[in-house]
């Protein structure tokens, strides 16, 4: 080959190097792509009852698939969270069939989880018994709830599922429980004759909010009790 030939053929090789190199300088790392975008939808995500937090989703050979969002399966509405973010596909896991090596890969998460409690006196009770239910903070920060009675409602097994059964009536006021405060309410089961709780499995749930930095991350417990 003319050496005549060598210089021009040497530059165009190392212009054409040149354009690879800066063309995947610019191309993000699948995971940081990932954690970005959660960051991006994290208020938007965990704005839905149920969501505990998100991750980086991974196969049995650990490539990663797409975004993992791990919910309270049976307190999820599921149709709630979005199937893909941009171009990833997001896989819904309930978390507690997750290890916690896995929780703890959570790149968003609700801080709040579990620190909202309700319970029940007992967990078997008869037609027209009282219940007891005890709502607690167990957090250093003041919850807020849309009503006198700490939002709570009823919700009945019907084999399949859950489906709501009655609301527990309350003053439509802003209700604070400051930290680590206790609330009760006494509430008799039946006492609406159109509502007569017959023998079944039951539950109740309580849902509020906390403020951060402005915007309200939600807060929800439930308690199961039978009706014999």
């Amino acid at each position: 080959m003319d050496k005549k030939l060598w210089v021009p053929i040497g530059m165009l090789a190392i212009a054409i190097v040149g354009i690879i190199f800066v063309s995947q300088v610019g191309v993000m790392p699948t995971d940081t792509k990932i954690i970005d975008l959660l960051h991006e939808n994290k208020q938007s995500l965990l704005n839905v009852i149920g969501i505990v937090g998100a991750g980086i989703a991974r196969d049995e050979n650990n490539y990663i698939i797409g975004i993992a969002v791990y919910v309270e399966g049976n307190l999820t509405d599921i149709q709630q969270i979005p199937s893909k973010l941009e171009e990833f596909t997001v896989y819904i896991k309930d978390v507690a069939e997750t290890s916690e090596f896995e929780r703890e890969q959570m790149i968003i998460r609700n801080t709040y989880y579990h620190l909202l409690t309700v319970t029940t006196d007992k967990t078997l009770y008869q037609h027209n018994d009282t219940i007891t239910i005890t709502i607690k903070n167990e957090s250093n920060e003041t919850f807020t709830f849309g009503n006198s009675v700490y939002d709570l409602h009823f919700e009945k097994w019907n084999e399949t599922s859950w489906e709501f059964y009655t609301g527990v009536i309350g003053l439509d006021v802003i209700t604070p429980l400051d930290p680590t405060e206790t609330a009760q309410i006494d509430y008799k089961l039946g006492r609406q004759m159109e509502k007569p709780f017959p023998a079944g499995q039951y539950r109740v749930i309580t849902k509020g909010w906390v403020d951060q930095n402005g915007q309200g991350i939600p807060l929800w417990d439930d308690a199961q009790f039978t009706v014999e």
